[in-house]
């Protein structure tokens, strides 16, 4: 479904948003403070928009993704210079790799989070930074009515109508009306050892960032380690 929507993706983005949502990118980034340097995991990057940012901030990005066709258009675009094609649950990196892992728009569309949010704490490094930028429901219940107006027939008209795809924005439209509110992610994200868990509402709560940071472990000095894979990177990796 997502290698099919790839060639309007982009242009039904910013359509849909009305653009917002390159603002909602950059706040990410400011939230995640200095990036410079640092090894980034951007997941479910789709074709590339977030990592471009990352990238242009300095940071040594890593754009994973399960689709074939988003990655590879990422690729042309040049907003994703090392892609990896995976599983957002079962991500084919050692243990503490990473200095920050992202992603933006795609935790609803994960099956097992619960998985996927443990497979994340392990790739970062200790007081790694975790950052989630997500479509949300809005608090206001004046808002709230009209975004599920929106929601339920304008996302998904537009969207079909541009692509042609429109079982896919029909899903796409279903996933954000039925996906667990921010409370509850930042729930799980405290039961599986996150701290400094925190919510970041965006332009009316229709869209918000969860920040969270891996423990440091205990009484450890210097760069612990673990290997628990034989290589930094899976057998996907398109070039």
């Amino acid at each position: 479904m997502f290698d099919s929507i790839v060639p309007t993706y982009d242009f039904i983005n910013r359509v849909l948003s009305m653009g917002i949502d390159i603002r909602w990118r950059k706040k990410l980034i400011t939230m995640l403070g200095d990036v410079k340097g640092k090894r980034i995991l951007d997941i479910c990057c789709g074709t590339g928009d977030l990592s471009r940012v990352i990238d242009e901030h300095g940071g040594k990005v890593t754009s994973l993704d399960f689709s074939m066709n988003m990655l590879k258009t990422g690729i042309r675009n040049q907003a994703i210079t090392e892609a990896i094609a995976a599983d957002a649950a079962h991500l084919p990196f050692k243990t503490d790799t990473f200095d920050a892992v992202t992603i933006s728009f795609g935790i609803r569309n994960i099956p097992d989070l619960e998985n996927f949010i443990q497979e994340a704490k392990r790739v970062l490094k200790p007081e790694g930074k975790f950052s989630i930028l997500e479509l949300t429901r809005p608090r206001h219940k004046i808002v709230r009515f009209f975004y599920n107006i929106y929601l339920r027939i304008a996302l998904p008209l537009i969207g079909g109508i541009i692509s042609g795809q429109h079982k896919a924005y029909r899903y796409l439209s279903r996933t954000i009306a039925t996906f667990i509110n921010p409370p509850s992610i930042k729930g799980m994200l405290e039961k599986n050892g996150f701290v400094l868990v925190s919510d970041h509402a965006l332009t009316f709560s229709i869209a918000t960032i969860i920040s969270a940071e891996k423990q440091k472990v205990p009484g450890i000095t210097g760069n612990l380690l673990i290997n628990t894979r034989n290589s930094d990177y899976g057998n996907a990796i398109i070039h």
